[in-house]
């Protein structure tokens, strides 16, 4: 299984000049859902205000693969100043998201649903905004955003709350990851697999 890295590295590196409108939307769909698992993934770690440190550089490389995809180059401020686009947005969820980890079991179905969603509507609204050569009116942007969050988000939780065995497995990978039993690349990779399974 390829990582969200390994996708990325692809994407940027890939020439899509002369790709089809099926490919380019192919290689968007494969990126958009592996970094929606990785930001899924990275919201399993304890502490509250480090979702938004790890899941930040995810959505940032997603952003500019998917420009790069539609014939875009992006430096790092360009990217930021579209994710900006949703800021109030992200950052609400994210501050949600540090609150969660607060609930036992329950905060973990409501951060990973959250950092999966918000990577994903973050992705399907940078598609559509170069899709249209980056002409969209910031208001149909945020409500697209909103739209798409809302949706998945309630389509992840609800599948996550139905699988009890989740919490289970991954309460199974913490503990052999803190008794030295899995590395931490081990520790991911485990996790980023039974997520991607969900």
């Amino acid at each position: 299984m390829s990582t969200h890295l390994d996708t990325v590295k692809r994407v940027l590196d890939g020439d899509y000049s002369k790709a089809t409108a099926e490919e380019r939307e192919t290689a968007v769909k494969e990126l958009v859902r592996v970094c929606s698992i990785a930001a899924g993934a990275v919201t399993i770690q304890p502490f509250p205000l480090l979702d938004t440190v790890l899941i930040a550089p995810i959505q940032i490389a997603m952003v500019q693969g998917i420009g790069k995809i539609h014939g875009h180059k992006l430096d790092a401020k360009s990217t930021l100043e579209i994710l900006s686009t949703f800021g109030a947005s992200i950052v609400a969820q994210n501050l949600i998201m540090a609150a969660a980890k607060f609930i036992p079991f329950l905060g973990w179905v409501v951060t990973i649903s959250m950092g999966y969603a918000l990577t994903w509507a973050i992705g399907e609204v940078s598609d559509h905004y170069f899709r249209n050569d980056r002409r969209v009116d910031e208001r149909e942007l945020k409500a697209m955003f909103d739209r798409i969050y809302k949706a998945k988000r309630a389509e992840k939780t609800e599948e996550h709350q139905a699988d009890k065995t989740l919490r289970d497995k991954l309460e199974q990978l913490k503990r052999a990851h803190a008794d030295g039993v899995l590395t931490d690349a081990e520790f991911e990779a485990k996790k980023a697999q039974l997520l991607a399974a969900f």
